[in-house]
């Protein structure tokens, strides 16, 4: 047989048979890529798909570490694998609106590279990337994401797999962001920051420009020019040729971030203008953070926020005494601190420190030594009076000072009429001042690190009304003879019978009424924490 006679009897038919083949085999190719559509599109309920969603080779290839696979497994095998956000075949209302949220989680008041949402493809893997993230958003919200003391992040974990069902309870009508507040500090201060920020970032851009404004006693013009550059940025103004509208703005800016709304681009104002709209955000996460990381206040208790220069005297979240203060320059910068207030102390003397009677006290001594008569001051050594007339003071050296100098009571006394003592290892009190006038200013960090406070005897009264309980009848009555204690015009002691705590602290976001304000990050305490916050 030849060649063409081997080929048409049997390579021809041979050929036929296999493309046959090759067409059955193609059909049933067609048939099979039905039932292999990924199991996201199949017609099967969201509980089957949620069950294997849950394959850890399905779960790895979207980065969740095995950790994070096992609570998937534990948080939806106990609901029988039931999801929270989807639907059989797309996400619900609210699990797109979380999606959405999480994508921004600074929203919440959590860093921007906290929390990595997985790069889902499909609504089931949005599902297991809402669940997830949740879970570790609402842990932050609820134990803060720094840890204060030793200076690090706290490790990014999740809320209990078993209690994680009964906290999802949300009104998918209407905006999500402010209903994860319940998660956090149910505080009015925390409430009034996490709708702030969130009203804040809807309104203003967030960038990270920063500008180089000074005050305008330098460079009219060019500070004029740079203030409106910055207030265009910041998204506060639309225009650089309309001077009545860049100084309502300027106003608008001032009372955001604490300042007297006078319109006049000084040394504060500038410092304000030159901020990023992205940094300013994350001071405001920074405070919240702050305040979430905190035990709970207790019942009655004062608060001193040294950024806002303020005193605040609260029982039961209720405030009943509010006060401006004076704290600290920054060479002399006011502690942080916990401590308890336990006297009053009405016309007190001043035990001056050294420093101030060694760098002060000294050079107007040997310029006039009458000035200590004039200043009612009393100068000892070993004990003894020393009087300040047979002094050589221009032969005492500021590094070797030997006396202690006192003020005596009075109400040119540098403490003015009344002080508050509570024991810290810095040495600081908050007391009267015969000096008002800085109260009225709005940046007020002019003290050698105590805290001047003004209406202090409004502030003793309200204390005294609520020290009663528990005095013995021979007991001095308070409230009711402070005045005539006052009047006396002596030096007195008054111990409250149930101390209250006392808190100085560096938050440098605070509510004021219902509105955030953000103010000047005064000594500059901020920026340790935010480059570990924002890392």
């Amino acid at each position: 047989m030849n060649y063409q006679q081997y080929m048409k009897t049997y390579f021809t038919p041979l050929m036929g048979i296999i493309f046959f083949s090759l067409i059955l085999i193609g059909c049933g190719d067609s048939d099979n890529s039905l039932d292999e559509k990924t199991f996201e599109e199949q017609a099967i309920s969201a509980e089957e798909k949620i069950k294997l969603a849950l394959a850890p080779e399905y779960l790895g290839k979207l980065g969740i570490s095995a950790e994070n696979q096992a609570y998937l497994s534990e948080v939806y095998s106990s609901r029988n694998y039931k999801p929270f956000w989807i639907n059989d075949s797309m996400l619900t209302d609210l699990g797109e609106k979380l999606k959405t949220t999480f994508e921004k989680p600074e929203q919440l008041g959590v860093p921007a590279k906290r929390h990595a949402y997985p790069k889902s493809k499909n609504f089931v893997q949005d599902e297991i990337a809402n669940t997830l993230v949740f879970a570790q958003v609402v842990n932050d919200l609820k134990k803060g994401v720094l840890n204060y003391e030793t200076k690090k992040k706290n490790p990014v974990t999740t809320v209990s797999a078993t209690k994680l069902s009964s906290l999802i309870e949300f009104d998918a009508s209407s905006d999500v962001r402010p209903q994860f507040l319940k998660f956090s500090v149910q505080d009015s201060n925390y409430a009034v920051l996490g709708k702030g920020l969130i009203n804040w970032m809807d309104k203003y851009p967030m960038d990270e420009k920063t500008f180089k404004v000074r005050s305008i006693k330098i460079d009219t013009a060019e500070t004029i020019k740079l203030a409106t550059q910055s207030l265009i940025s910041k998204g506060y103004l639309t225009v650089d040729n309309d001077t009545a509208a860049m100084f309502l703005a300027l106003k608008e800016f001032q009372v955001q971030n604490g300042l007297k709304p006078d319109g006049v681009i000084g040394k504060y104002t500038s410092i304000a203008l030159n901020e990023s709209s992205a940094h300013r955000r994350d001071r405001i996460i920074l405070a919240m953070d702050k305040m979430r990381s905190k035990a709970p206040y207790p019942e009655k208790y004062i608060r001193i926020n040294i950024p806002e220069y303020k005193l605040r005297f609260y029982i039961n979240d209720s405030l009943k005494s509010d006060h401006n203060i004076v704290v600290g320059r920054n060479e002399n910068e006011t502690p942080e601190l916990t401590s308890k207030l336990n006297r009053i102390i009405v016309y007190p003397y001043w035990n001056v420190p050294y420093s101030i009677s060694s760098k002060e006290i000294l050079p107007a001594a040997k310029m006039n030594p009458n000035y200590f008569e004039r200043h009612n001051y009393k100068i000892y050594k070993n004990g003894d009076t020393i009087d300040p007339l047979t002094v050589d003071w221009k032969s005492i050296r500021q590094t070797a000072f030997p006396y202690k100098v006192v003020q005596d009571p009075g109400r040119s006394n540098s403490l003015g009429i009344i002080k508050f003592n509570f024991p810290n290892s810095h040495s600081v009190y908050f007391h009267d001042t015969p000096s008002k006038s800085l109260f009225s200013t709005d940046v007020r960090a002019y003290s050698h690190g105590c805290m001047r406070t003004q209406n202090p005897v409004d502030l003793a009264s309200r204390i005294l009304e609520r020290d009663v309980v528990g005095r013995r009848e021979n007991d001095v009555m308070i409230p009711d003879s402070l005045d005539s204690i006052m009047a006396r015009g002596e030096n007195y002691t008054i111990k409250l019978i149930d101390p209250i705590p006392v808190y100085v602290e560096y938050v440098s976001v605070a509510r004021v009424g219902e509105q955030m304000i953000t103010h000047i990050d005064i000594y500059g305490r901020d920026e340790e924490y935010l480059k570990i916050l924002t890392e």
